[in-house]
């Protein structure tokens, strides 16, 4: 004999396991399962291994559901079963109790299990007659499917009407009699009782599992049938939904089932279907969804890994298809996938969403599933992974490894379905949680509990997004130039070095969330290629101020990689050397009062010394408030700010008089004049000389009158 405790969630036996000994609960229950159709409970006082002959396999899955004690014996015959029940008198009522209690539990599982069969053959035969309606509504010939025709319901199991049936019927009604009476007046009462119920779970459990097979081999035969029938079904809804819309009167047609038409039209195997629509539903069920527990995050995971392999299943499939439902761009755009889950209104304000999409005329702020379209068209190449591998660069990694040959990787550089997965695995997966703001909590599915703000006041359309950014520029306008490098040999000039103004991407998470993050700040290793910055399409914050946090991310990053291993070298002048080499020796710059000093240290403090999260917060501060002439930063960080993140013009004329910044401003436009004589000079050399102004130069002459 051997107590051993147990604690929640513990799976502490596997189907197919060899039953060795038998386990009395003494304190707790365990939930006894075989996949979505069996789920039984062990109560205090159940014997786990008693229904199974010595030596014998687990048919069930065993999974504690609240910590608990169990007392383990060793069983090698039903003698030993026996001798456990004799061996304690004082519980064994509860035993035989708990042992009733079990096996009419699998005559209710076995009872559900037949409704269930006969419900799937009866639903099915009633969708076979409406495909073949909906076909005719939409003028196509159904296609035929004799694995629906030639299904029949099953039988009722003779056991269900048994006198063995009424008996544990009999029992379990009469239990508070029986242990109040019976099983205390003799103790081979209560042996006698376990012994039957345990002949009587051999009889079920075949059963239990004909049926259960039943199940398994309809839902395969039919499984191509409603993927078929779903799709078109989709389709009729969604030409309904137009036709409503074109009449301009009346409601839209409501979105029902929706998770069945996107899993149809992804066509993914039918164990990722059901793993989805399983674990969907448990999270449905669940009150708190935020909840950090072990189950729950398993869960979260669970429906996370399934969520993108459907994500990119239906993708590939909606390039070659003819018209996507409305429920798979919601799908899509929105991480929509249950109308239950997300509630009515929600459901109905994502539609209108989706179907009044206006893309951005400029192509730079893109949902997920856009972003993706482009890489697939070699439009543009994936971001970087989260070992800042570009997709070239995990290629040859690959090559190095040996994990593919030369002609893979070849094949590999421009093979579009592969850079989709590779996008959508790395830098779509980690960005929607990242923007999600929560990663403890995130799920990648649309729940309604997620909504903390009005959706129209949240949603960052393309638009809303490009607004945000504008305002940035107009006053940080040098904020996206960076500078490139071409040479004019005819007129001898090696090199001419000229701003060029890159704007970034965009891409919008399918998600309700509350952060935004800049990916990367160039694509491979050329400096003139766009930034790829992430942000949620439901935006909880301040639009403005995440996109504003997103650029001053994006400022230090590519002073970073403009500088190179001298980004932090006081020696090679930048906002980056500059700022660190402020931060770093603050204490010893007496341009700062003790005061400012203190002031220094707290901010440090708060941001743990992270120089980059410094200048963030003060390069906000500087825009916010600073450009309005509202001093809120110290003279150092001033200075350095205004020297590399220059205000726009409007910006500098409002400030010229402030104290604070005439000096700067003067300074400033003096050296800007001089710079821009020295491109005339230039410009009058090349037209003297007979040639062409290039366009750099005149494009360089603009950005520095700027």
């Amino acid at each position: 004999m051997e107590k051993q405790e147990i604690t929640k969630g513990r799976v502490l036996h596997h189907q197919g396991e060899t039953v060795k000994r038998l386990e009395l609960v003494l304190k707790g229950s365990v939930s006894v399962h075989a996949g979505d159709d069996v789920a039984l409970q062990a109560g205090n006082g159940a014997i786990l291994g008693a229904f199974t002959p010595a030596g014998g396999a687990y048919r069930y899955d065993y999974t504690a559901s609240e910590d608990g004690l169990l007392v383990a014996y060793d069983y090698n015959s039903e003698e030993d079963l026996v001798s456990i029940i004799e061996s304690a008198p004082n519980i064994a009522p509860v035993m035989a109790s708990a042992s009733i209690a079990l096996v009419n539990e699998l005559v209710d599982a076995l009872e559900s299990l037949y409704e269930k069969g006969r419900t799937l053959v009866l639903d099915l035969k009633s969708d076979y007659a409406d495909y073949r309606n909906v076909c005719a509504r939409m003028m196509i010939a159904p296609q035929k499917f004799d694995s629906v025709e030639g299904q029949e319901p099953p039988e009722r199991p003779d056991i269900l009407s048994s006198w063995q049936t009424d008996l544990c019927r009999a029992w379990d009604e009469q239990d508070e009699t029986l242990r109040k009476v019976y099983y205390p007046a003799d103790i081979h009462f209560c042996v006698g009782n376990i012994l039957l119920a345990a002949q009587m779970a051999k009889l079920l459990q075949p059963e239990i599992d004909a049926m259960t097979a039943f199940l398994r081999d309809v839902r395969e035969q039919t499984d191509d049938f409603l993927r078929e029938y779903r799709t078109q079904k989709a389709k009729l809804e969604e030409a309904k939904r137009q036709e409503a819309l074109g009449a301009g009167g009346g409601e839209l047609p409501a979105i029902q089932n929706a998770m069945d038409t996107i899993v149809a039209f992804s066509g993914v195997a039918r164990d990722v279907a059901d793993a989805f629509r399983k674990d969907v539903g448990a999270f449905a069920r669940v009150t708190n969804k935020t909840e950090r527990s072990d189950t729950l995050r398993r869960l979260r995971r669970s429906i996370t890994e399934n969520f993108y392999l459907i994500y990119e299943a239906a993708f590939f499939r909606s390039l070659a298809a003819d018209s996507v439902p409305a429920e798979v761009k919601m799908f899509f755009l929105f991480g929509f996938v249950d109308e239950n889950l997300a509630g009515t209104e929600n459901t109905a304000a994502l539609y209108k969403y989706a179907l009044l999409w206006e893309d951005d005329p400029d192509g730079r702020i893109l949902t997920a599933y856009d972003w993706l379209r482009k890489i697939y068209a070699g439009e543009v190449p994936p971001s970087k992974n989260e070992f800042d591998q570009d997709w070239s660069e995990c290629v040859k990694e690959q090559l190095r490894t040996h994990e593919i040959t030369d002609k893979q990787a070849e094949s590999l550089m421009t093979d579009g379905k592969a850079m989709v997965h590779f996008e959508l695995s790395n830098m779509i997966a980690r960005a929607n949680k990242m923007t999600y703001g929560s990663v403890l909590s995130f799920v990648p599915v649309f729940f309604a509990e997620e909504v903390v703000r009005p959706l129209e006041k949240s949603f960052a359309s393309p638009a809303a997004v490009r607004a945000a950014l504008d305002h940035v520029r107009s006053m940080d306008y040098s904020c996206f130039y960076r500078p490139a490098v071409t040479s004019y040999m005819q007129w001898k000039i090696n090199m001419f070095e000229y701003h060029v103004e890159v704007l970034p991407y965009v891409i919008l998470m399918p998600n309700f969330g509350s952060r935004g993050v800049m990916w990367q700040e160039i694509e491979g290793r050329r400096r003139t290629t766009p930034a790829h910055f992430v942000l949620s399409i439901f935006h909880s914050a301040n639009l403005e101020d995440t996109v504003l946090n997103m650029c001053a991310q994006f400022r230090w990053e590519m002073c970073k990689r403009i500088q190179g291993v001298h980004y932090g070298d006081i020696k090679d002048p930048s906002l980056t050397s500059e700022y660190i080499g402020y931060l770093q020796f603050y204490k010893k710059n007496h341009d700062l009062s003790a005061a400012m000093k203190e002031k220094v240290k707290q901010t440090l403090k708060r941001y743990r010394n992270s120089y980059r999260d410094v200048f963030i917060a003060e390069y906000e501060i500087f825009l916010q408030n600073e450009s309005s002439g509202m001093a809120r930063l110290n003279k150092v960080s001033r200075d350095i700010l205004f020297k590399y993140c220059t205000f726009s013009e409007a910006y500098r004329e409002s400030l010229g008089s402030n104290p604070q910044y005439a000096q700067l401003i003067s300074a400033w436009t003096s050296n800007q004049k001089n710079k821009v004589q020295t491109m005339n000079f230039m410009r009058q050399k090349i037209q003297r000389m007979g040639g062409d102004v290039p366009e750099e130069v005149d494009r360089e002459i603009a950005f520095l009158q700027m």
